[in-house]
């Protein structure tokens, strides 16, 4: 009895303190039909926080607008300095992590690829090709119309 009113309590602030940072509870995230699909229906409720809590260590919840937006689909337009620069279909621009040159390097267009967080402050981007499930680390470098102005 008393560990189940542990394992509750514990439970209980585990999702007061999610809410507060706006963070991912499974039960406000997923449907009934989704977690059972997953499987997270059987899961208890520890097992539960402890996802939950992995979770929002490593990801982001998209808000309503980004997860209903429509995704762009984009490719590798053009490999620049031999993987030095990267140009995709959408006319954006990326500048590669030296140590990931070797990697675009190779890489021949076009293909499909997606953008997704490094965690790394200096290229804080990957550009992942979903085929082969490689990515480089990217900067992206802004258009001429997006950079500041350089009048003195």
């Amino acid at each position: 009895m008393r560990h189940t009113v542990f394992a509750l309590a514990l439970t209980t602030l585990a999702i007061i303190i999610s809410q507060l940072q706006a963070q991912i509870i499974l039960d406000e995230v997923m449907s009934r039909d989704e977690q059972k699909k997953t499987g997270v229906a059987n899961l208890s409720s520890t097992q539960k926080v402890a996802l939950e809590a992995w979770l929002n260590n490593n990801f982001v919840l998209k808000s309503k607008e980004e997860a209903e937006a429509p995704q762009t689909e984009l490719s590798l337009s053009i490999n620049i300095d031999n993987g030095q620069k990267l140009e995709l279909s959408d006319n954006s621009l990326w500048e590669i992590a030296p140590g990931d040159v070797p990697t675009s390097a190779v890489w021949i267009t076009p293909f499909p690829v997606k953008i997704a967080p490094s965690g790394d402050p200096n290229y804080p981007c990957l550009i992942i090709n979903p085929n082969s499930g490689v990515s480089v680390k990217a900067r992206r470098i802004p258009s001429q119309a997006e950079a500041p102005s350089q009048t003195p």
